[in-house]
C-alpha cells in the first residue's frame, strides 16, 4: 500500500527536517545519544544552528528532500510547513502542535475545520498527529521525541503503537529488560493510525511482538486483516484498550448497552482478531517480554518451584484469576520428582521444594530437570533476589542458574518470576538471559503476562468482523410487531395477538389459556408492572388487565411456554466501528443482578456460541442440573444465529430478547425490544 510506503519511510528515515527551536533542539539530542547517523537539518529563519548542527533557512534551502520531519510550530504555521513537505515529495512529517480536533471550537476558531485543512494541505504525505508527542525507532537511532525517554540502541524487539504521549514515554522508562525497538504515539490520527503503524511493524523482521495502548480502533476490518497477516509471521499483537466503562454504552433502552459497555464490545473485536488483552502497563511490559524471548506457550499447564510454602500458595491463590492450571504430578512424573529429594519434601503443583538444597546447583537442577520433564507447557520458579549491593545474592544467582541447566537438558520453557518486581539482581537477569529464559517481575503482572500468552498459543485470529456504520436517530419497535418481524425471519416467538382493552378476552380465547398478557409502548414491562404471566381465565385476565398502568392503550396476549429449563439473554447490537455485537447471559430478572454475558461478534459459528454459553453462570441450567432434564442447547444456537440474520439483514440498530425461554424440546423468545434507525 502506498499509505504503508511511506509510512515506513518517515519511520526508518534517512534525512530528518526540524522545524521550531526548543523542541527541535531536544529532538536533535535525543537521536544523537541514540546513535542516528542519518542527516539533520533544522530550519530556522534566524539561527546558524540548532545544538551545534547547521540550520537552513527555509525549506528551499534543504539540501536534499526529507524523509521525515518534526514540526514543533504553532498550529497555524504547522499548516503552512506541511503543505511546502507536501509539495516537496518529503516521506512525511510528525505534527506536534495541539489545537486541532480534539480541542473542539476555543476563541472562534473551530479545531476540527483547521485539522481538515491539515489533512488536505498533506495530500499524500503521511502524517503523524496533530496532538503527537513522536515516535523512537531503537533500531535505526530515530528519536522525533522532544524529551527524555529510557530507550536504548537494539537489534529487536517489541514495537508499541500508542495514543497517549505520556503513557508512550513511560513505557520507554521501565526497566524490566525490555527490548523496545518502536514507540510510536499517533495523536489525533488525522492521517495515520494505528492499523498504519501495525503494517510498519508486521513487515519489520526485526520486531518480535507488538504492543498497542490504545482508545479506540478507527477501522477494525482493516484492523483484523492485520492481525491475520501478523499471525502468519508468527508475530502476535497484545492490547491494552482503555474508556472500556459502562458510560459509553450506545442504548440505554436495552439491557446489553448497560451491560456490555465499550469493554465488552473490543473484548469480543480483540477475542476475534487473536489479540490478547491486558488491563495496565506493566503487564503490557510483561508480556511483550515473555512473547520476545520464546514467543507463545502451547497451553496453559504450569508448574510453579518455590522454596517456600507462602510463594507456593500465592501462586495458587493469584491464578485462580486466570485460566492457568497448575495441575498434580501424574504418579510416574511424582517418583522421579520424589527420587531427588529427601523424605522431608512434601510433593505437590505449585511445589515448595524447600531449602536442603539450596545453593547446590548440581543438586537443584537434577530436581528441577525431574519436574520440567513432564506434560506443562512452562515452568516457573520464584525468586526474589535481595536487590541491595550490601546483601549478598550468590545463592539466588545458583537458583536460577540450575533452572537454565534444567532448560538446557529437558529443551522445555522455563520463567523465572520475582514476586516483587523490583527484587531483582544483575546477576540473576544475566543467568536467565545466557539460558534463554525470560525473568518476569511483579507476580501478579507475571500471571496475567503467562495466561495472555497461553491464550495467544491457543487462539489464531478467527473470520473478519462485519462493517457497521454508527446509527442516526434512533426509534422503538413495540413488541407486538417486533415478533411479527422476528417470526418472518425464523426466530421461534410465542402465538399471540395484539388486542386493544375491549378485545382481550376475544383474544385470549382464540390463544387458548394459560396466557401472558403484556402492556405494549414500555421499553421495561416488568418494572412498569406491564407484564402477567399464567393467567388460567377470563376473570384472572380482567384482573391482570385493570391493575397495568392506564395508559397502556394496546396489549399483547401470548401463549404462556411451560416446562421452562433456563431463562437466557440474546442480543445482537450495532457496536460501530467495532461490528454487530453478540451479548448472551442469564435472562429474566437475574440479568442486571447477575451481570453475567459473554460477547462475540458476528458472524459467529455453532461452536463459538456453544462455548460462550457454557461460560455463563446459567449453564449447568442448560446442561441438566441436579436430575432436571438437559435444555434443548441445539434450538437455542438456531435461535441465535436467526437473530443474528435478521439484525444484519434488516439493518436494525439492536434486538434484544430477554428472556429466550429454553425447554427440554426448544428455544422461544418471549420478550423482544427491538431498535431502528429512524430514516
Amino acid at each position: 500500500m502506498v499509505a504503508d510506503q511511506l509510512l515506513s519511510r518517515a519511520l526508518n528515515p534517512r534525512s530528518i527536517a526540524l522545524f521550531g527551536a526548543g523542541p527541535a533542539q531536544s529532538v536533535i539530542e535525543q537521536c544523537q545519544k541514540l546513535g542516528f547517523t542519518g542527516q539533520l537539518w533544522p530550519v530556522h529563519p534566524t539561527r546558524e544552528a540548532i545544538a551545534g548542527v547547521k540550520c537552513f533557512k527555509s525549506i528551499a534551502e534543504l539540501p536534499g528532500v526529507p524523509d521525515v520531519a518534526f514540526v514543533a510550530v504553532n498550529r497555524n504555521a504547522t499548516i503552512g510547513v506541511v503543505a511546502e513537505l507536501a509539495k516537496l515529495g518529503c516521506g512525511g512529517a510528525v505534527c506536534y502542535a495541539s489545537g486541532f480536533a480534539e480541542s473542539g471550537t476555543q476563541s472562534g476558531v473551530n479545531g476540527v475545520e483547521l485539522q481538515q485543512k491539515l489533512v488536505d494541505v498533506a495530500g499524500e504525505m503521511s502524517l503523524l498527529g496533530p496532538n503527537c508527542y513522536g515516535y523512537i525507532n531503537a533500531l535505526d537511532g530515530v528519536a522525533l521525541w522532544p524529551d527524555q525517554h529510557g530507550c536504548r540502541p537494539e537489534k529487536f524487539g517489541s514495537a508499541i503503537v500508542s495514543q497517549s504521549g505520556n503513557v508512550g514515554l513511560n513505557l520507554t522508562l521501565q526497566l524490566r529488560d525490555l527490548n523496545l525497538a518502536y514507540l510510536v504515539t499517533v495523536g489525533n490520527q488525522a492521517v495515520a493510525g494505528v492499523e498504519d503503524c501495525l503494517e510498519v511493524f508486521i513487515n519489520d523482521n526485526r520486531v518480535t511482538s507488538i504492543g498497542l495502548f490504545i482508545e479506540a480502533i478507527v477501522d477494525p476490518v482493516k484492523f483484523a486483516r492485520l492481525a491475520h497477516y501478523a499471525a502468519q509471521r508468527h508475530l502476535r499483537i497484545v492490547a491494552l484498550q482503555t474508556g472500556r466503562s459502562e458510560a459509553g454504552a450506545l442504548i440505554a433502552a436495552s439491557h446489553t448497552a448497560s451491560l456490555a459497555g465499550r469493554r465488552r464490545a473490543y473484548e469480543a473485536l480483540f477475542a476475534r482478531c487473536g489479540v490478547a488483552m491486558v488491563d495496565s502497563p506493566t503487564e503490557l511490559i510483561e508480556t511483550l517480554k515473555l512473547l520476545n524471548q520464546g514467543g507463545t506457550l502451547t497451553g496453559n499447564k504450569m508448574v510453579s518451584l518455590s522454596c517456600s510454602g507462602g510463594e507456593a500458595s500465592l501462586v495458587a491463590d493469584l491464578s485462580e484469576k486466570t485460566s492457568l492450571r497448575f495441575e498434580p504430578f501424574a504418579e510416574e512424573h511424582y517418583q522421579r520428582i520424589n527420587a531427588t529429594l529427601t523424605e522431608l519434601v512434601t510433593i505437590g503443583n505449585p511445589f515448595d521444594y524447600h531449602t536442603f538444597m539450596w545453593g547446590d546447583r548440581k543438586a537443584t537442577a537434577n530436581t528441577f530437570a525431574e519436574v520440567m520433564n513432564g506434560p506443562q507447557d512452562a515452568t516457573i520458579l520464584i525468586l526474589d533476589t535481595p536487590p541491595r549491593d550490601d546483601q549478598p545474592s550468590d545463592s539466588w544467582t545458583v537458583a536460577a542458574q540450575a533452572l537454565g541447566d534444567a532448560v538446557a537438558k529437558t529443551n522445555k520453557r522455563g520463567v523465572v518470576v520475582a514476586t516483587i518486581s523490583e527484587c531483582v539482581t544483575a546477576d540473576v537477569r544475566a543467568a536467565t538471559r545466557a539460558a534463554n529464559m525470560t525473568l518476569l517481575q511483579g507476580l501478579q503482572e507475571s500471571l496475567a503476562a503467562l495466561d495472555a500468552a497461553a491464550w495467544l498459543g491457543a487462539n489464531m485470529p478467527g473470520e473478519l468482523p462485519a462493517t457497521v456504520v454508527a446509527p442516526g436517530k434512533t426509534h422503538l419497535i413495540d413488541e407486538a410487531e417486533a415478533k411479527k418481524i422476528l417470526a418472518l425471519n425464523g426466530v421461534a416467538v410465542p402465538v399471540g395477538v395484539r388486542a386493544n382493552r375491549n378485545e382481550i378476552k376475544s383474544s385470549a380465547e382464540k390463544v387458548g389459556y394459560p396466557v401472558t398478557l403484556k402492556g405494549l409502548g414500555l421499553a421495561h414491562k416488568s418494572e412498569s408492572g406491564a407484564v402477567r404471566v399464567g393467567i388460567k381465565n377470563a376473570d384472572e385476565l380482567t384482573t391482570a388487565a385493570n391493575e397495568m398502568p392506564n395508559e397502556i392503550r394496546e396489549f399483547l396476549i401470548e401463549q404462556t411456554v411451560t416446562n421452562i429449563i433456563a431463562e437466557v439473554l440474546v442480543s445482537v447490537r450495532r457496536d460501530a466501528p467495532v461490528g454487530w455485537l453478540v451479548t448472551l447471559g442469564a435472562g429474566g430478572i437475574y440479568t442486571e443482578l447477575w451481570r453475567d454475558t459473554v460477547c462475540l461478534l458476528a458472524p459467529s459459528s455453532n461452536d463459538e456460541i456453544k462455548n460462550a454459553l457454557q461460560r455463563l453462570r446459567v449453564a449447568p441450567l442448560l446442561n441438566g442440573f441436579r436430575g432436571k432434564p438437559a435444555a434443548n442447547v441445539d434450538s437455542l444456537v438456531v435461535l441465535i444465529q436467526k437473530l443474528i440474520d435478521t439484525a444484519i439483514k434488516n439493518d436494525l440498530v439492536e434486538i434484544e430478547l430477554n428472556p429466550v425461554l429454553v425447554t427440554p424440546k426448544s428455544a422461544i423468545a418471549v420478550d423482544a425490544l427491538m431498535i431502528a434507525e429512524t430514516p
